[in-house]
């Protein structure tokens, strides 16, 4: 067999793969199969930015909105709020681009990817680099309201709520 044939080979091979994992993945049912590709193919897909979840519809969609932002401690004492982009203040095409951020914050907070924190932590920290007074900590601090039933009648604003989930004391090499 010619080096191009495998080649090919390989390629369709690829493309069938994934377009029948791709397929199990999204059909929305929790069947053996679906399982069983969610289990070998998510961390794969994880890893691509493929990962999809179908929180957005029924039967059980998401019953909150949330956002995680960080407070950074300065060395004067003095707290800043830090920010990542939210998509309700954007620009069609900002927005398109920074969708991510959203997805991000979506399941930053959970316990399952607390293997991320100190790495947003540190981002966050070296975002104030240049500023005079350097950071002493980062909190990474979840914010959520619960969304009410459509037909619940109620025009009462939802109540936020916070929560501090991550600490993270900033080493001086950290900001190097």
């Amino acid at each position: 067999m010619t080096r191009e044939k495998v080649g090919r080979r390989a390629a369709m091979a690829f493309i069938a793969f994934h377009a029948v994992a791709i397929t199990l993945w999204v059909i929305p049912f929790n069947d053996t199969l679906t399982a069983l590709v969610r289990r070998y193919v998510g961390p794969y897909f994880s890893l691509l930015g493929l990962h999809q979840e179908w929180s957005l519809f029924a039967p059980d969609p998401i019953a909150t909105n949330s956002y995680v932002d960080a407070e950074v401690l300065l060395r004067n004492g003095e707290m800043r709020v830090w920010n990542l982009p939210k998509l309700e203040g954007l620009g069609f095409q900002e927005r398109y681009s920074k969708a991510r951020y959203r997805k991000f914050t979506n399941w930053l907070y959970r316990d399952s990817y607390s293997y991320a924190w100190p790495d947003a932590a540190r981002y966050i920290a070296r975002q104030f680099k240049s500023s005079p007074v350097r950071p002493l900590t980062v909190s990474l601090v979840r914010h959520w309201a619960r969304i009410p039933a459509i037909d619940a009648g109620d025009d009462t604003p939802p109540e936020w709520h916070r929560s501090v989930f991550f600490v993270y004391q900033i080493p001086e090499v950290d900001l190097e």
